[in-house]
């Protein structure tokens, strides 16, 4: 807050200007700055599934494209995500360079596993986010139901047990949904 109640947006490049904190971890929604709950073991254990088998994808298929995880994506000039785990294209990768701390490009694939705090409200705006920037696919990872959630610029479904996650983004990608949540 600056002066008599007005509220300043953040910028990317104000998140980058903050101190270092190792325990805390932050995002910008519309130059909200939002602070990044504690995850819990299934989360992580999910998360790890997740990008491990990304990981084989990518190593299987390294003309694909490359595995980011938890790495922060400037989404907009006043946003930025940090998803569990992004993909991005070689197109998106040739436009790297070392020293990029936030990504400058939107991710193909965006993947979250939605943690036990967080609100069904903030799951659905970092959605709108992530396709609102141009990202083609975002996965929404659901613990205690054992449930994906696909959400496409044009239609939502969900998967479970027995039923294969696959995308157009990671041509032959196919995993069964139950083999996340081991």
């Amino acid at each position: 807050m600056i002066g008599m109640g007005t509220k300043t947006a953040l910028t990317p490049a104000d998140l980058l200007a903050m101190p270092d904190d190792d325990s805390v971890e932050y995002e910008l929604s519309d130059g909200e700055l939002i602070v990044m709950g504690k995850a819990g073991m299934w989360h992580e254990l999910i998360k790890s599934n997740v990008v491990t088998r990304l990981c084989m994808y990518a190593g299987e298929h390294p003309e694909a494209g490359r595995i980011f995880p938890e790495s922060l994506f400037q989404l907009g000039p006043r946003t930025a995500r940090m998803p569990d785990a992004a993909f991005l294209g070689p197109a998106k990768v040739a436009l790297l360079s070392e020293a990029n701390i936030i990504i400058p490009v939107v991710p193909d694939l965006a993947v979250e596993v939605i943690s036990e705090s967080e609100t069904a409200a903030s799951a659905e705006t970092k959605v709108r986010e992530y396709l609102g920037a141009g990202v083609r696919e975002v996965w929404q990872f659901y613990p205690r139901e054992r449930r994906v959630r696909v959400h496409l610029p044009d239609r939502v479904y969900d998967l479970t047990g027995d039923e294969f996650l696959e995308t157009p983004v990671l041509p032959g990608f196919s995993v069964k949904v139950s083999a996340f949540f081991a």
